[in-house]
């Protein structure tokens, strides 16, 4: 398995949505910090929008890590599974929000989708 496989490009993606994550939104991550993290985060509003930036941060990590998984097993049902599911979040989120880093999304599901189907 190639270091850069499609799981390894996905906890990378994971690890970049929590830096740029920390940048972006600093001031209402260190509002729910200063009030003490429990009930510190409404329904609606930034630090909301800060709260689930962040939260998608390790679920990328995780999927990818889980992806990794399965490419050493050569489970290619999960590496479809996973491809497919990635390809399509990728490009609804690429569509509604076109200036995201969901074309990296995108780029991680097809490579996965690929994969999954090259060696049957």
């Amino acid at each position: 398995m190639s270091p850069r496989s499609p799981g390894w490009w996905l906890q990378g993606l994971g690890l970049v949505h929590a830096v740029v994550g920390v940048v972006l939104y600093r001031k209402p991550l260190a509002q729910i910090a200063r009030d003490g993290l429990i009930h510190s985060v409404p329904d609606l509003g930034d630090r909301a929008t800060a709260f689930w930036f962040m939260a998608a941060a390790p679920t990328l990590w995780l999927s990818g890590r889980l992806l990794r998984s399965a490419e050493s097993l050569g489970d290619l049902a999960a590496q479809r599974a996973a491809g497919g599911v990635l390809t399509v979040t990728g490009v609804v989120g690429s569509a509604v929000m076109p200036a995201s880093g969901f074309w990296g999304v995108v780029a991680v599901g097809i490579s996965s989708l690929r994969r999954g189907t090259r060696r049957r």
